[in-house]
């Protein structure tokens, strides 16, 4: 087996007013294991005892690679924007700089990569749109964020994405959540949003997941691809800034056109 780790973590999401803020990635490229062999590989290879990094193992060959992301505790992720942000940047800048566009899949679901320069960003990813469908506020919404959203939304099945907006940003950054009625409550993930303190359209979010292992997560870019569908219809904009109030903080810039959504956001090392 010949495995080829970056020797730095791979910082993603971060802002250049705050450089410690988004989340850290150590991606391994396997080049001789194959999809099925995987996860069995990545086990033997990760430093169970550390708990700094989202643990990124990519395979594959040409222009097409698998990437599969896992917790810092070794549990699978099945979305994980921030390990296939952290993943393009090792290979489009360690092994395949040549390449435009590079196309990577998961168990999950399948996306594009490429290099872009626009100051504020230095890799985007293409998605499938995904379908947010507008429902009732929870009965129990309330009770485990402490303050009652002003709309919800349903993404994908039921162990997937409950979005659930606020009157406003300073309302989200308050929210004292109560992981274990989170846990109790439902098998989606929540995903805390509203429109940002702006004049040019921005939404805020927070991500707490506590059935999945991550009770609240520091930067989460599947939760962005999510509200790129939900903030474009409300805004009639296709392209804004998203910001996560997390503890840490992050930032990610979102398009929406037809039926692809694009995540880009700031990547390095450090």
């Amino acid at each position: 087996m010949n495995a080829v780790t970056n020797q730095k973590p791979v910082r993603c999401m971060h802002s250049e007013a705050a450089p410690a803020s988004g989340g850290l990635a150590m991606v391994t490229w396997l080049p001789n294991v194959s999809p099925a062999e995987l996860d069995g590989v990545a086990a033997t290879l990760r430093d169970s005892t550390d708990t700094l990094y989202t643990w990124v193992y990519v395979t594959g060959d040409g222009d097409r690679y698998i990437a599969e992301s896992y917790s810092p505790s070794g549990h699978p992720i099945q979305f994980c924007g921030h390990g296939a942000l952290a993943a393009a940047w090792v290979m489009l800048t360690e092994h395949k700089p040549e390449a435009p566009v590079l196309s990577f899949s998961n168990r999950q679901q399948s996306w594009q990569a490429r290099r872009v320069d626009s100051g504020h960003a230095d890799i985007a990813l293409t998605y499938a749109r995904p379908e947010p469908l507008a429902c009732d506020v929870p009965d129990f919404a309330e009770a485990c964020l402490g303050s009652k959203p002003i709309a919800a939304a349903e993404v994908g099945t039921a162990t997937d994405y409950l979005i659930l907006e606020f009157a406003d940003a300073k309302t989200v950054q308050s929210i004292e959540p109560d992981i274990m009625a989170i846990s109790a409550a439902s098998q989606r993930a929540f995903i805390v949003t509203a429109r940002a303190n702006s004049d040019v359209p921005a939404c805020v979010l927070r991500y707490f997941a506590p059935q999945y292992g991550a009770p609240e997560d520091t930067a989460t870019g599947s939760a962005a691809v999510q509200l790129a569908a939900y903030w474009a219809e409300r805004f009639g904009a296709a392209t804004f800034t998203a910001l996560q109030l997390s503890k840490q903080g992050a930032t990610m810039q979102l398009s929406c056109h037809g039926e692809v959504v694009e995540l880009a956001a700031r990547v390095g090392y450090g």
